[in-house]
């Protein structure tokens, strides 16, 4: 602070008595400071200042009151007016630039999990306008047609790998609570630029609602997929070679190892995932099949559900064995869209139950594209990856 600027505090708070008269003189210095401001947006919209000799046919048509909310409560502001209507402040903006802004506001405090009636709380406290719970669903509902246009996009025709998954969510239908659940793709295209593909509701995660959101895929234009990662769900396999009957489907092998664990006692637990690590850390397939055996000789009698467990999926859990290493990283788990899970239940896991299927997927869809920016990248180290596949797969990668 300079030796002006304190010599002209000293003298505006010389008579301040009380914190109440300090608030007033708060609240005058705020509404004389605006409006300068507003007079000198005034004076750069005409071109001319007050009292200056008048430069065209607009100029200066008196005030209007406005009332804006600050700390301290309600100030009325006098706005000026120009003949011809087209000044638009924006230090105070008008109606329509406010309700724009408002409407921004509201549909980020909805992407953040916050709820309809802590919205309308803090609008009012915050902005001093008053909405309503159906206001604050119609101003969000305008999200609809932009999900749709999203969900419906133009995808590219080749896809190194795609990821996929599930993630439940509580909804509202026929005055029940039901489990639904959001499937995710998300995908690495040639170029190796990673991005979310599609969501997709559905009453239950089934191979055959995958099949349906893979088609939907197929129909915005993928036409080759060399890789799909997915958890193990029951009939996957016959859906995924069904839409796209190139692509090599890889089993999540953390999924598989986490699964073999749930039936070991913490005792053995060390020694058993030492002896599982040997099996998918093997140089190729036909050595981590001798693991494999290796293993049943020592924990079958104990653990017989790992070992019928990792040989009925084995041809799914051991794709990536056939591939060199930069590849194998790609492919061997779905760690990726777990996290991309994660990110989302950050936005939505504040609200228990969504009244319906549009609530949800808007809260979904506004959390996506709060961490897109973390998600939509493109992939460390593609130039090696691409290059083993254009090796590996050289009729369809060229």
């Amino acid at each position: 602070m300079d030796k002006k600027q304190e010599e002209l505090l000293n003298r505006l708070l010389g008579d301040v008595k009380n914190i109440e008269e300090l608030d007033k003189l708060t609240d005058d210095l705020k509404k004389r400071g605006i409006q300068s401001l507003l007079e000198g947006e005034m004076s750069a919209h005409l071109g001319y200042a007050r009292g200056e000799e008048v430069q065209g046919e607009n100029r200066r048509n008196g005030h209007s009151s406005k009332k804006i909310k600050t700390e301290s409560g309600k100030l009325q502001i006098e706005i000026p007016r120009d003949r011809e209507g087209k000044f638009d402040p924006v230090t105070v903006p008008k109606h329509k630039s406010m309700t724009a802004k408002l409407e921004s506001v509201i549909t980020l405090l909805y992407a953040k999990g916050m709820s309809l009636s802590d919205i309308v709380e803090y609008m009012d406290e915050i902005y001093g306008q008053q909405y309503s719970k159906s206001q604050i669903t119609t101003i969000t509902n305008s999200l609809l047609d932009s999900i749709r246009e999203w969900q419906n996009r133009v995808l590219d025709e080749k896809y190194a790998i795609l990821w996929i998954d599930g993630i439940h969510y509580k909804i509202r239908e026929d005055g029940q609570i039901k489990s639904k659940v959001c499937m995710i793709v998300l995908g690495v295209n040639l170029a190796g630029y990673q991005d979310i593909i599609g969501m997709y509701l559905f009453e239950k995660e089934t191979a055959a609602n995958w099949a349906t959101t893979l088609n939907d895929i197929k129909t915005r234009g993928v036409k080759d997929v060399l890789f799909i990662c997915s958890d193990n769900l029951a009939g996957l396999d016959q859906s995924v070679e069904a839409v796209f009957p190139q692509a090599a489907h890889q089993i999540c092998v953390v999924h598989q190892i986490r699964n073999s664990m749930k039936v070991v006692e913490a005792s053995n637990r060390r020694k058993v995932a030492k002896d599982i690590k040997l099996i998918y850390t093997a140089p190729n397939e036909a050595e981590a099949r001798n693991r494999l055996q290796d293993f049943e000789e020592k924990w079958g009698d104990r653990y017989p559900y790992i070992i019928k467990s990792w040989e009925k999926n084995w041809d799914n859990l051991t794709v990536f064995l056939y591939y060199p290493q930069e590849i194998r990283k790609l492919i061997y788990t779905t760690n990726i869209i777990e996290g991309f899970n994660a990110g989302l239940r950050k936005y939505t896991n504040n609200k228990r139950s969504f009244p319906n299927d549009a609530a949800a997927i808007k809260s979904i869809y506004l959390a996506a594209m709060q961490i897109q920016k973390r998600w939509k990248v493109k992939r460390a180290g593609w130039t090696k990856v691409f290059s083993q596949l254009c090796v590996c797969f050289p009729d369809r990668v060229i």
